[in-house]
């Protein structure tokens, strides 16, 4: 046997063993990761790749991801006509082996951060969100929203980029949290239809450190995804902690449409909640007119892209958060009304 290939097959398998154990030890030390990983490494790295990306108006991810796929057809193609299966399996597996390398250590190993929750010093949850707690923060949460409504604006992406940036320094210095530095440029797919058929709104790249918004999105969605894909971009990987600092992010806007955006993105989480609930169409009676316009036309934009793809990809899309560590896979994303519960309550306390 080519001692070569031997080489590569060994160094596939030592790869994957050493990023088996070293995650394994990660999910224990949160702390750790924290310090060192997140707050040291991680902030240096895209504080150093982000600007480069970003000076690109294109997505490299994008032309990244055809060049991996056409290098898989090709190896394919090769392993049926040489019938080179060994060889063809090993360079898949170096190849596979690399890129989860690179995953974690680009971006992945903030799973395993400490929660926003303790960095923030919230109570310590002691037990679930019982129904009167929530319906009295959903009442609110239709109060504010029906009272924060704005016509749809017509946003200019480069001069919203820059209000979330400035919003995001107001909060992370509000909340004694480091702010990541580089840059966030928000970017389109060349191939909208990625997005559209997996139904996602917008996705941050952790290879490359780029910020990618479906371009279809509403007026009224295009504040929080942003600055949802904002907050991954800074370190916060779990989808509820990404959306709670995206919240908050808005909420910080001094421009009264960014505000609304912010209280409609966070309705949204309540209302589907509330849709197990028995009086949930009186509930929902209570959201003014115009807002329930806004909640229609949303679901209208990604009804014509339903179906078996888009079910596969949150399939898919779960078992990868439950890979990480996200106990509640898809679940998430709803628990962002959790996390604003517990800031709330927080700052109602008395200094």
């Amino acid at each position: 046997m080519n001692p070569n290939r031997n080489r590569s097959l060994t160094f596939s398998v030592a790869v994957a063993v050493l990023l088996i154990v070293f995650l394994a030890v990660l999910t224990r030390q949160p702390e750790w990761v924290e310090t060192f990983y997140t707050q040291r490494f991680y902030l240096a790295l895209t504080g150093l790749l982000s600007p480069l990306t970003s000076a690109v108006s294109i997505s490299l991810s994008e032309i990244c991801l055809y060049l991996c796929l056409l290098a898989a057809i090709w190896f394919w193609l090769q392993l049926l006509r040489r019938r080179m299966w060994k060889r063809s399996l090993r360079r898949m597996l170096l190849g596979a082996a690399v890129l989860v390398a690179w995953f974690y250590v680009a971006w992945g190993c903030n799973y395993f951060r400490t929660p926003i929750d303790q960095q923030l010093g919230f109570a310590r949850e002691t037990a679930a969100l019982d129904s009167l707690t929530f319906r009295r923060y959903l009442e609110q949460g239709i109060a504010v929203t029906n009272r924060a409504w704005r016509p749809a604006a017509v946003w200019n992406l480069s001069q919203l980029d820059s209000m979330l940036e400035h919003s995001y320094q107001r909060l992370f210095s509000d909340l004694s949290l480091p702010l990541a530095p580089g840059s966030r440029r928000p970017k389109h797919l060349l191939v909208p239809a990625l997005l559209n058929y997996t139904l996602t709104s917008g996705i941050f790249s952790p290879f490359l450190h780029e910020v990618h918004l479906n371009s279809e999105l509403l007026p009224v969605e295009l504040p929080f995804v942003l600055a949802h894909e904002k907050a991954h971009q800074m370190g916060y990987a779990r989808e509820s902690e990404a959306s709670f600092l995206g919240v908050l992010a808005c909420l910080a806007s001094a421009d009264s449409a960014v505000q609304y955006a912010g209280h409609f993105a966070l309705l949204e989480s309540f209302l589907a909640r509330a849709a197990l609930l028995q009086d949930a169409d009186s509930l929902r009676r209570r959201v003014r007119p115009e807002v329930r316009a806004d909640l229609s036309a949303v679901r209208q934009r990604s009804l014509p892209y339903r179906g078996v793809l888009s079910q596969s990809s949150r399939r898919m899309y779960d078992a990868y958060l439950r890979a990480n560590r996200v106990s509640g896979g898809t679940q998430n994303y709803g628990e962002v009304i959790e996390l604003m519960i517990r800031w709330r309550e927080q700052q109602a306390q008395p200094k």
